[in-house]
């Protein structure tokens, strides 16, 4: 197993180094720079260069892509290491690792959601198999997965705290009310479930897809032909094998929580890293964006290390 991780580590430095080529060459070749903000009649050309020169916008941009990837990694020894973000000059590691929890608080009750809901549900549909508690899964399940994030978020939205005004309009809490568990849950309700509903269409498919093939294996017949009741057979001998392929599904999950998380949190104003990032592509605040795509990137590498490895884990019969 040791080697197996090293060896995935190994192959995922090309990946990382071509990530981070491309996301930079596409971050400081679009239209626009961090400068335009500061051109207007009140700004003096020679300011405006000074703050070029400042930034590094000078250099050729296969140098300023050299100093920023071989400075990128030393973010544990250098509070610099991120560079400073053009907006507020603070350092991105701090702006980024502030951010984080707040993000992680979503996306882990997403996922808890996820796998309470998404589970029984494709249990249901597979045990009624072409009964109508299948076909309004199975449905529901299309339409969710095929919904854009940003449309369900503003559905949410614009139905739950505009119309029936049942739910905060945005943010994380209610101003005067900081620490507050209750109000902050309250705030949490419209984005966790424009975050978990595509994620339970597709784990519910998943799981009925997975359900579905373990009954239908020699050695369910066999339990039944034993005279085993039907639940011990499904919930003892089945379940846990159709689970098999869902401890994968998790760690495939936790990028795409992530890059939904950057939608959602737009949508709803939630003060996390994925706001961060739209707020900084906006107002071309390189350094940031850069942090954010190179996080998201290692999420991806890791989330599907964690599938392989909790493959692994859960199945001995598995060898790599």
């Amino acid at each position: 197993m040791a080697t197996f991780i090293l060896r995935r580590v190994i192959q995922a430095i090309p990946i990382i180094i071509g990530v981070s080529v491309i996301s930079f060459a596409i971050i400081y070749l679009a239209p626009g720079e961090p400068t335009d903000r500061f051109r207007s009649g009140r700004v003096s050309q020679e300011t405006i260069e000074n703050l070029i020169r400042l930034y590094g916008l000078d250099k050729p941009l296969p140098e300023q892509f050299v100093k920023w990837f071989t400075a990128f990694w030393q973010f544990p020894f250098r509070n610099d290491a991120w560079g400073f973000s053009f907006v507020d000059g603070r350092p991105v590691v701090d702006k980024v690792f502030e951010k984080i929890p707040t993000t992680l608080q979503l996306m882990t009750v997403s996922l808890i959601v996820t796998i309470v809901v998404a589970i029984p549900l494709g249990i249901l549909a597979a045990v009624r198999q072409y009964s109508w508690a299948d076909k309004i899964i199975t449905t529901l399940a299309t339409i969710g997965y095929a919904l854009p994030s940003f449309v369900l978020g503003l559905t949410l939205l614009y139905v739950f705290a505009i119309k029936l005004n049942m739910f905060p309009l945005f943010g994380r809490q209610t101003l005067g009310k900081e620490g507050d568990f209750g109000d902050m849950a309250w705030h949490m309700v419209l984005p966790v479930a424009a975050l978990a509903i595509q994620q339970i269409a597709g784990w519910s498919r998943y799981m009925r897809s997975s359900m579905l093939e373990v009954r239908s294996q020699d050695y369910m017949r066999t339990a039944r032909a034993k005279g085993l009741k039907g639940r011990q057979v499904l919930y003892k001998h089945g379940l846990r094998n159709a689970l098999i392929p869902m401890i994968t599904l998790l760690g495939l999950t936790l990028p795409s929580l992530l890059a939904g998380a950057a939608i959602t949190e737009a949508v709803f104003s939630w003060p996390g890293l994925g706001f961060m990032a739209v707020q900084s592509v906006g107002t071309n605040d390189y350094p940031v964006v850069l942090a954010t795509v190179m996080i998201g990137a290692v999420m991806v590498i890791l989330g599907n290390l964690l599938a392989d490895v909790l493959y692994r884990v859960v199945d001995p019969r598995i060898k790599y």
